[in-house]
């Protein structure tokens, strides 16, 4: 009996963090997890080792996601190509305006 509680604590555990990767990930929930989870309780609590995987999975986002993150995606970015594009388009912008009658 023991042992068999063990193993549904141990089901349920990886159920749950089954069931965080899908609502992270918006994946279509699962009967089967939410049925071993039932049988373990309701509120499992998650080892020390897969809490702290969650946990890591999640600073790992909120790094991503800020704009310092977004940063550090655009490494071969030419600022002087993006400066010269946007100053001869505003040039552009300037005779079409003093070619124009209205203004």
């Amino acid at each position: 009996m023991e042992r068999d509680a063990i193993y549904t604590q141990r089901k349920a555990e990886r159920a749950t963090l089954r069931t965080h990767f899908r609502d992270k990930y918006r994946l279509p929930k699962n009967d089967t997890d939410d049925a071993q989870i039932q049988l373990a309780g309701g509120d499992v609590e998650l080892p020390k080792e897969l809490a702290k995987m969650i946990e890591e999975d999640n600073e790992e986002e909120e790094g991503r996601s800020s704009v310092i993150g977004q940063l550090g995606n655009i490494q071969n970015i030419d600022l002087d190509s993006i400066k010269g594009k946007a100053q001869s388009t505003l040039d552009d912008l300037k005779q079409s305006a003093e070619k124009c009658s209205v203004m």
